[in-house]
């Protein structure tokens, strides 16, 4: 009997557990990014270095296997490629066409979220610079520019000073697949996220976190603490208004995640962006340790037809740390992580850049060394082993003397005339 097999489309940290699930639970694995050294790229049984954005080539290199699921963990990018091939490949799920929209289109979710009468705020979104910056023109400084259409902080920035904006905005559009770029007004106020499951039009789990970030002008998010410190009838208030926005998107079954901003005098809720997939920056691994659901397996069995279960196995007060640099440069050493994983709140501790590997500042979410994971019985202890964990762990960065301002072309964007997608790597018995 040949076996079936999960196609994964990105190769990235955030994506190779699902590698690791679809194993797992007894399938092959066919992994798909534009990097050749992905960390995917060996975990596959069949490994395709090519853009994840062009389902149709994607499904004529897969037909001749039997393709039981198709998953994208932490990649908005991905998300249409993901319905298409869905369909394509005749796999049970099929993701809601409007929950794919408003996953990779900023301006259609503010717009999601006007027809319902939330509270919004004011944005510009377009593909023309002169119409940007007139449109910007009317909003209060500073504002937030975005690509419209692209996750992972790339291409972000908080402008100040009307003078910069050329700039932020020529970035942004090199990240935008599109060409589409959003200019918001900033929101003031505690940021926050949800990363949510929903099981048969409900909500089966909702994990709430207090976001760090490395403020302006980048905003990239550093770390996560659940549950964050909300009201009981914010909280109330927060899972009745996600649900409002799956309703009206036709997303009944499967993982979504939220950034939203609260006002710390009102506690009025403003959603920022909206996600349907399983969380970038290590959510799953948060999920895991602070209340032992396994929303990677959840996903994975929900894209291959299956029941699922998201029952909590318990609760605990859980952070996350994402470990960066603040500098280019080629990685020498790192130090205190023995000493790190004996702290007693320690729950995981793992580094992808090794020795002698290129580092970068930390200037996108792809810019990340590592996950730290700390559990505790109090937000106090958390607060103070994190402050621990700080002072062990040293990443030994030797400058690169020679580094440019980094603004390269959007990422995984289709191949132009001639470019070669076609190596493929695949495991032999």
């Amino acid at each position: 009997m040949t076996k079936s097999h999960i196609l994964v489309l990105g190769g990235g940290e955030d994506q190779l557990p699902a590698y690791h699930e679809a194993r797992r639970l007894g399938h092959g694995v066919i992994g798909v990014d534009q990097r050749p050294e992905a960390l995917g790229a060996a975990a596959a049984d069949l490994f395709l270095c090519m853009t994840t954005r062009d389902p149709q080539r994607i499904a004529a290199m897969v037909g001749h296997l039997d393709v039981a699921a198709v998953v994208s963990p932490a990649s908005d990018a991905a998300q249409e490629s993901v319905a298409e091939l869905s369909r394509l490949l005749k796999t049970p799920h099929q993701p809601s066409p409007d929950a794919v929209r408003a996953s990779v289109d900023k301006g259609y979710f503010h717009s999601v979220l006007a027809r319902l009468g939330l509270p919004t705020y004011r944005h510009v979104q377009s593909d023309d610079p002169a119409e940007l910056r007139r449109a910007a023109a009317e909003l209060p400084m500073p504002v937030i520019v975005k690509p419209s259409d692209s996750s992972g902080s790339k291409g972000v920035q908080v402008v100040a000073d009307p003078e910069a904006l050329p700039a932020a905005l020529d970035e942004a559009r090199r990240y935008s697949f599109s060409g589409q770029v959003i200019v918001e007004e900033m929101l003031l106020g505690r940021h926050l996220s949800a990363e949510a499951f929903l099981q048969s039009a409900r909500l089966g789990t909702v994990a709430v976190t207090e976001r760090t970030t490395t403020g302006a002008p980048r905003m990239i998010t550093t770390g996560h603490t659940v549950p964050a410190e909300l009201a009981p009838a914010t909280e109330i208030r927060l899972r009745s208004l996600i649900m409002d926005v799956c309703g009206e998107l036709g997303h009944v079954d499967g993982p979504v995640n939220f950034d939203f901003v609260v006002d710390e005098h009102t506690e009025e809720i403003r959603f920022i962006e909206m996600g349907a997939r399983l969380g970038g920056n290590g959510m799953p691994l948060l999920v895991k340790h602070a209340y032992g659901i396994n929303t990677y397996e959840a996903a994975l069995r929900l894209a291959l037809g299956e029941d699922f279960d998201l029952t909590p196995r318990h609760n605990k007060k859980t952070a996350l740390r994402i470990l960066t640099s603040d500098t280019d440069g080629v990685l020498r050493a790192v130090e205190g992580a023995d000493a790190v994983r004996a702290l007693p709140q320690t729950a995981e501790l793992q580094i992808f850049a090794s020795p002698g590997g290129k580092v970068h500042r930390y200037t996108q979410a792809g810019h990340k060394l590592g996950y730290l994971l700390l559990v505790a019985d109090s937000h106090a202890e958390l607060r103070e082993a994190r402050a621990r964990a700080d002072a062990l762990l040293r990443f030994d960065v030797e400058p690169d003397p020679d580094r440019a301002p980094e603004i390269p072309p959007a990422t995984d964007a289709a191949p132009g005339p001639g470019s070669d997608t076609r190596l493929l790597t695949e495991k032999t018995p």
